[in-house]
């Protein structure tokens, strides 16, 4: 049909629907510019968008996508139980490692240092420093236990005694220490000190004896009366300054007392290469004749039997940087024995009875050190590999990788005790313990920061357990080889890991800030779903139970009623006991508690709208029940309908976090309720660890809030006096 006015009924249709837009628009720009002009909903819109953003881009910011059970790697997190913390009257340069062996089988009472000029033991007992000598130039110290085994064989007691050794410029220095009371440990102590003369030593001087802790005996055996407690081994270059020929000389000790130390021999070694390195094979053999001494010339490995005779010249491919035995290797003769030598990038095994080689590993880079576990037979079950990489590579055959670890710096040297390893960097003062049998895991680790010595480890008297001691500047340090748990741990930017931890750990080792960016995505979640749940049935049955009477609508009404009038929080409590720990279970609790407010508003609101005149007039032209909902009803109920729904969006939010700090609703996703649930059961732990709890409960409060002040916004929409007002 055309009108008066040439225009299409269709066509006044959709300039009516066109209209009817711009008119819903009209409205809804002139509601917002009242919500926007009030400090609350502006504040609440822009709170609220901080939140939505945090959301989206949560999954780029997080570090670990599985915050709930991710826990950070077990070296950031222990480190080593401190025991004894001593200030020296003097600083140790980095390259003069504390020494420390048993003179009784209880233990060590004295530790040894040397700083190039003097001698001094540290006591463990009584956290005394003595000094023992005053010389200059001294060579790394190293000290060693032997026995009277002669009266141990006549008198059933055996009686021990700590020597230390170490040489300057023109002599090798030998100390024999004693306790002034009745027994070892008891009085004060004091070395009484002999010299060998030997110009020109060019590497510290070593012994036989091995250090003496629970898992090595480092006594010979007893069952041999001709068997000599201890070999004293130097090698020294000629005075002659033309001459630059090297030799090794050995000395041994047929009792207590300097005085009882016999020269063996004196033999030129046959290259004129600086020595690098100089080893004793064979401490515990119950005969001399399989001992060996080992000396490295450049590319050569060379043997010396206990007569001073070559009896084994390997030469490798390149100039070997380091050699290791393993103890086991020392304490019985076995053809599978060997020396492990480091050459560029390579490892190789040297059988010590036939001096053939064998490849054990190869690097991608220089190797910085190697060592293996001291127990077994055959090829060590474990043999570790750092490369300057900071790879560590864990063997437990010859070419066979069992696993590899990146450590955070530069490895300088090894100590191994009992599987276990030791790694440390002594100019930077960083030491790691790794448990590579059964975890493959960093058990602690310890950053000083400044240079420190390379550790020893040794048998503690005052716990009877091993021990760890290294110097620090001026302060001895001792440590146990136990972990200690550091968590929670405050916020760092770098661990031995490589862990970023913005916000620290929890007890429990977990990431916190993890933790806490996950949770936005699920709170958020959470009150939007419960916000939108609870819209959709307080409309359903606001809308036809107000627009309807009857007995139907009574009885709705005295049914939401009901629930109403009931405790909330009991309410809550029980039903989500019942329904589990599930999120969508927890939501679908919320919602089906939450209803009975928002549908008594909409209710009343409905009842109130249905008087008015144009409802009348749009029943009288005709329109359907379903129109005048569509079309009267809901329009007018919008604003107090998005009222309602950042109520509840916010209180449902609240209400989760309720149930998962009283420990009701133990969800397996994130949220910010879950991270506090520690604070209920420690409330000390805030004060502790406030990075822990600050974050979740400032969201908590921020994201609440927010929702709270969209409503006051709405509010001065809704309400015409409120918002006239401003």
């Amino acid at each position: 049909m055309i009108n008066s006015e040439g225009r299409t009924i269709k066509d006044e249709n959709k300039n009516y629907r066109r209209e009817r837009i711009k008119f819903q628009l009209h409205n809804a720009r002139k509601s917002w510019n009242v919500f926007y002009r009030s400090r609350y909903g502006k504040t609440g819109f822009y709170l609220v968008m901080f939140f939505v953003i945090v959301t989206l881009i949560s999954p780029l910011i997080i570090m670990h996508n599985n915050p709930t059970t991710y826990i950070v790697p077990e070296e950031d997190f222990s480190a080593a139980g401190p025991l004894i913390t001593h200030h020296l009257p003097f600083s140790i340069n980095a390259s003069s490692p504390p020494t420390g062996t048993a003179s009784s089988p209880t233990g060590s009472s004295l530790i040894y240092v040397d700083d190039s000029s003097h001698i001094y033991g540290i006591s463990l007992t009584s956290n005394s420093t003595y000094i023992f000598l005053n010389s200059s130039n001294l060579m790394t110290l190293d000290s060693f236990t032997v026995g009277d085994y002669s009266n141990f064989i006549n008198y059933g007691s055996l009686s021990l005694r700590t020597y230390l050794l170490t040489a300057n410029s023109t002599d090798l220095i030998l100390g024999n220490v004693s306790w002034s009371g009745t027994s070892y440990g008891k009085g004060k102590p004091s070395v009484s000190f002999s010299t060998l003369h030997m110009s020109n030593v060019v590497l510290p001087p070593i012994s036989s004896a091995l250090t003496y802790h629970t898992s090595e005996s480092g006594l010979p055996e007893f069952d041999d009366k001709s068997f000599s407690p201890a070999f004293i081994l130097a090698v020294n270059q000629s005075s002659n300054s033309s001459n630059k020929s090297y030799y090794l000389n050995s000395y041994y000790l047929s009792g207590f007392g300097a005085s009882n130390s016999s020269h063996i021999f004196t033999v030129k070694l046959p290259y004129n290469v600086l020595p690098s390195a100089l080893k004793f094979y064979g401490s515990l053999f119950s005969t001399t004749s399989s001992q060996m001494t080992l000396v490295v010339q450049g590319s050569h490995i060379l043997g010396y039997n206990d007569t001073g005779s070559l009896v084994m010249n390997v030469s490798m491919l390149g100039s070997v940087s380091q050699i290791y035995i393993p103890n086991s290797y020392q304490y019985s003769v076995n053809s599978y024995n060997s020396v492990f030598s480091v050459t560029g990038n390579y490892v190789y095994g040297t059988y010590l009875n036939n001096g053939t080689n064998y490849k054990v590993f190869t690097s991608g880079s220089k190797i910085a050190a190697i060592s293996t576990s001291s127990g077994g037979s055959g090829f060590p079950s474990l043999f570790v590999v750092v490369n300057s990489d900071n790879n560590v590579s864990v063997l437990s055959a010859p070419n066979f990788l069992s696993f590899s670890i990146k450590l955070t710096f530069p490895v300088t040297g090894i100590v191994e005790y009992s599987s276990n390893f030791l790694f440390y960097n002594n100019l930077k003062g960083d030491y790691v313990y790794l448990e590579p049998a059964t975890t493959h895991n960093i058990l602690w680790s310890i950053s000083l920061n400044v240079p420190s010595t390379a550790p020893t480890i040794f048998l503690n008297p005052s716990t009877a357990r091993e021990s760890i001691a290294l110097i620090s500047g001026n302060t001895f340090h001792t440590y146990s080889t136990s972990p200690k748990d550091l968590n929670p741990l405050p916020p760092t930017f770098h661990t031995i890991s490589g862990q970023i931890l913005p916000l620290g750990t929890t007890i429990k080792g977990k990431d916190v800030w993890s933790q806490f960016i996950g949770s936005f995505s699920t709170d958020m979640f959470i009150g939007v779903f419960v916000g939108i749940g609870i819209l959709l049935i307080s409309l359903l049955i606001g809308m036809v139970i107000g627009y309807y009477s009857g007995f139907i609508s009574s009885g709705v009404e005295t049914f939401a009623l009901a629930i109403f009038l009931i405790p909330g929080l009991p309410l809550l409590i029980v039903v989500a006991s019942i329904v589990g720990p599930s999120l969508l279970g927890v939501i679908a609790v919320l919602v089906a508690l939450s209803w009975p407010f928002a549908s008594f508003t909409l209710i009343g609101m409905v009842r109130s709208l249905k008087t008015r005149t144009f409802v009348d007039a749009a029943k009288v032209s005709g329109a359907s029940t379903f129109q005048i909902l569509r079309k009267h009803m809901i329009p007018n109920v919008t604003p107090i309908l998005i009222y309602l729904t950042a109520i509840n969006i916010g209180g449902a939010v609240a209400a989760v976090s309720t149930l998962q700090i009283l420990g009701i609703a133990p969800l397996s996703v994130p949220t910010w309720g879950g991270m506090l649930s520690g604070y209920y059961s420690d409330f000390f732990a805030l004060a502790l660890a406030p990075w822990w709890f600050v974050p979740p409960i400032a969201a908590l409060t921020l994201f609440i809030f927010a929702f709270i002040f969209i409503a006051r916004g709405m509010d001065e929409v809704v309400n015409p006096r409120l918002g006239g007002r401003r």
